[in-house]
């Protein structure tokens, strides 16, 4: 009886795990996966773009200077299969944590909505793992945020402040966890003291620095091109228009990452079925996380509800292009993630509430069998890495081959890319669609294009970039003007041919292959001046980074004692 009881308690924790790998198995297989945005290298180094000292604004900061620091731990690929296999199982664990006093039935349907969520297979698809990563630890943040209230602990303290800053890998993520569980934790009513509650939101706030001090002091900091208002609106996937498609949480602004599932009839329909059961679900989820939770929790996912309907309006336009760093806001699918997490909770505890109005066993059974079989069953491109979407590549040789030749050794200049695009498509990888691997493939600061023509249902519209010296190669470019001496006043000393195309007249090539071409800009270099700032973000992340360590250090020692505590008191137990 004592064995069929453990295994009672187990089997949420093994349907997750399975699910885990019905999702992702596929994307564990040797090689990269390179989609989108998605774009891991076997080595990537700290350049000064890595810490939102490059050109561009800081939009994959800080996660480019944590991967650059972790792959000197582990090779890029196999951090690549540790994120994508974490990302839904933090997500589905951090469920069960969070509704463990709702029970086993509630919690587990709810980690299975978390885990298969439009929005999760939406932006898997873009390739933003960063985001999925704050996603998927935000019902652990939500369990923290509600302890450190209900008990004011300082490790429960620590443990948000930890969490956040995970979240804090992309900007985005940072913003929406810290709106989500940060006034939870501190709002009057709250347990913790006065001067606890201010360490908390102190710490909180310095998670926010490695990308917040480089978007600041960049020179093109609060600017935003109008034009990405309307490329980045949401968009609606059906005749059912975008109320149901965000209340789905889908609605991502590029078409080719939707699954097809999300296109048919059935969508709005189980849309529509699921907001019932959260409905249903909205009085148990009020006593399990407490008045204060819930309602914030609502609050804030409707605000990213009524923010990604109104994305396409001229007023949103207007506040992406006029208010200092509403940029950061311009694709509005992203704000829909508290609603994803929202949608999933409360439907679980609605279908356990469902199952026991039941009035026999047999048939509450099938209520929680249909409800975690039916997700699978009605979306299987999803499932699989995506239905096949998602297989691994393995770069050529060739990119090994650039990267050793552009050591310390060749002298000095930064690296431009050619043909003008930021996102390429290699036969080696199916020919998806991929965002130019060589600013995280080399080992010095590498200038890629980076506006975006995207096609819109008004045709195609070009999102202008943020890197003042991209924009003067395109110019050149677009001029047909000669390039190299713009090159050698940008202290740009190398171009890469990446694909069908030759060397700027009067460039030296210096290696040649079949997929990269690889030349030396002739003649003296101009100094590349440093960013504006830089000692106060390298100072800042230094002392970030710092805190982090000591924090997960004390939390690590902390369960360390705890566990020999337990333990021995086991022993001396007659």
């Amino acid at each position: 009886m004592a064995s069929g009881r453990r295994l009672r308690d187990a089997l949420p924790a093994l349907w997750v795990i399975g699910l885990t790998l019905l999702l992702s198995a596929p994307l564990l297989t040797p090689g990269f996966v390179l989609h989108y945005d998605m774009v891991f290298t076997p080595r990537q180094d700290l350049l000064p773009g890595a810490f939102g000292l490059g050109g561009g604004l800081p939009r994959a900061v800080p996660q480019d200077a944590v991967v650059a620091l972790l792959e000197l731990l582990m090779p890029g690929m196999l951090l690549q299969k540790v994120i994508l296999l974490a990302i839904p199982l933090i997500s589905g664990f951090g469920m069960l944590r969070l509704l463990a006093g709702a029970g086993r039935r509630a919690s587990v349907v709810a980690a299975t909505l978390a885990m298969l969520a439009p929005y999760v297979s939406e932006r898997m698809l873009q390739g933003h793992w960063a985001l999925l990563l704050a996603y998927a630890v935000t019902p652990w943040a939500l369990h923290s945020a509600g302890q450190f209230r209900r008990h004011g602990s300082a490790l429960d303290g620590l443990r948000l402040v930890l969490l956040v800053a995970v979240a804090g890998l992309t900007p985005t993520g940072s913003v929406l966890v810290t709106a989500l569980v940060l006034p939870i934790a501190v709002a009057p009513g709250a347990m913790a003291s006065v001067r606890a509650r201010i360490a908390v939101i102190a710490a909180v706030s310095a998670t926010w620095l490695p990308w917040l001090l480089p978007a600041l002091v960049h020179p093109n900091a609060g600017a935003s091109d109008g034009a990405g208002a309307e490329v980045f609106a949401l968009r609606s996937e059906g005749a059912w228009g975008l109320l149901l498609t965000a209340l789905g949480t889908g609605g991502i602004w590029n078409a080719e990452v939707v699954p097809v599932s999300r296109t048919l009839l059935i969508a709005p329909l189980v849309t529509l079925v699921l907001i019932a059961l959260a409905i249903l679900g909205m009085k148990p989820l009020l006593r399990v996380l407490g008045r204060t939770a819930t309602i914030w929790w609502s609050v804030v996912a409707i605000a990213g509800l009524v923010a990604a309907i109104a994305s396409g309006t001229a007023l949103w336009a207007w506040l992406v292009t006029s208010v200092p760093g509403a940029g950061l806001l311009r694709d509005a699918h992203k704000l829909l993630a508290p609603l994803a997490l929202l949608i999933a909770a409360a439907a679980g505890l609605g279908v356990a509430r469902l199952a026991r109005r039941v009035p026999d066993a047999t048939g509450a059974g099938a209520v929680i069998v249909a409800a975690l079989l039916l997700p699978l069953l009605l979306q299987p491109d999803v499932l699989w890495g995506a239905g096949g979407r998602l297989r691994p590549a393995e770069y050529p040789i060739a990119w090994s081959a650039v990267r050793e030749r552009l050591g310390p050794q060749a002298g000095g200049g930064d690296v431009v890319v050619l043909p003008w695009t930021g996102f390429r498509r290699y036969p080696w990888n199916d020919d998806r669609t991929m965002l130019d691997p060589a600013p995280r493939w080399l080992p010095r600061t590498t200038v890629v294009a980076d506006g975006l023509l995207v096609n819109t249902p008004n045709g195609l519209v070009e999102v202008s970039g943020d890197d003042p010296r991209a924009a003067a190669i395109g110019a050149a470019l677009a001029a047909d003007d000669n390039l190299v001496p713009l090159l050698q006043d940008l202290g740009i000393g190398w171009v890469l041919i990446d694909g069908p195309a030759t060397l700027p007249t009067g460039v030296i090539p210096t290696y040649v292959s079949p997929e990269l071409v690889l030349g030396r800009v002739p003649g003296p270099l101009a100094a590349v001046p440093p960013a504006d700032g830089a000692g106060l973000v390298y100072a800042a992340d230094a002392l970030v980074l710092l805190g982090l360590l000591t924090g997960t250090s004390a939390l690590v020692l902390v369960r360390v004692r705890g566990g020999i505590r337990r333990r021995s008191a086991k022993t001396l137990l007659p």
